[in-house]
């Protein structure tokens, strides 16, 4: 298999367990109103993957068709963004659980499932570092030679990866318990995702330089 599609799926991965506004927006939803209005949230993130996907890969492949030089700097700069992400990761402040996340009487669970999915998406979508994101992502991994079909591919693939793991963290993490266990190897797992993005940023950055010199 392709040797992108293992590096997209290890960044996928990376993107979907950092805690972020999303993360806390499944567990919030996944505590006060129940498992469904979680895995509604999840679909919704999902939902506006979608959208972040396709202007990302339609977007970068006219600017290869366009500008090759362009592109490269594209790349650059979404590298430093990466590195700067995992800089936050490995020395950062640690973001705390919200005290909000709390479970709240049952019949407002019973709320309709659509505003679930309203918030994950609204949330997702909305969120201005998505977009950066997103761009520097698969900025990383296309190049004028990757297919067009393989462009697509990554994409799915990491939509894929993200809602599958809110959708997990909807049906595991609605209790107090998982809550608390999940936050005791939260450091582990920012430290992972620092590692991640900081070796993309990285490798990404030498590449260009031994194109340009």
């Amino acid at each position: 298999m392709d040797n992108g599609f293992w590096q997209v799926f290890a960044v996928g991965v990376a993107v979907a367990v950092a805690p972020g506004p999303d993360f806390f927006m499944v567990l919030r939803n996944s505590l006060s109103r129940g498992r469904l209005a979680g895995v509604m949230t999840a679909l919704g993130i999902g939902s506006a993957l979608v959208v972040h996907v396709v202007y990302s890969v339609l977007g970068l492949a006219l600017v290869i068709a366009s500008s090759p030089a362009v592109f490269g700097l594209i790349r650059i700069c979404g590298a430093l963004y990466l590195i700067h992400i995992a800089l936050r990761c490995l020395f950062g402040k640690k973001t705390a659980m919200p005290d909000a996340c709390v479970q709240v009487d049952a019949a407002e669970g019973r709320d309709s499932v659509l505003r679930g999915w309203r918030e994950g998406f609204w949330c997702n979508l909305l969120n201005p570092k998505a977009a950066l994101f997103f761009l520097s992502i698969f900025s990383q991994f296309m190049t004028p030679a990757t297919p067009n079909f393989l462009r697509w591919v990554y994409g799915a693939e990491v939509i894929v990866i993200v809602t599958a793991w809110f959708t997990l963290l909807a049906l595991f993490l609605s209790t107090g318990r998982m809550r608390g266990m999940y936050a005791g190897v939260a450091r582990w797992i920012d430290g992972g995702v620092g590692v991640i993005f900081g070796g993309v940023g990285c490798s990404i950055l030498v590449q260009e330089a031994r194109r340009v010199l």
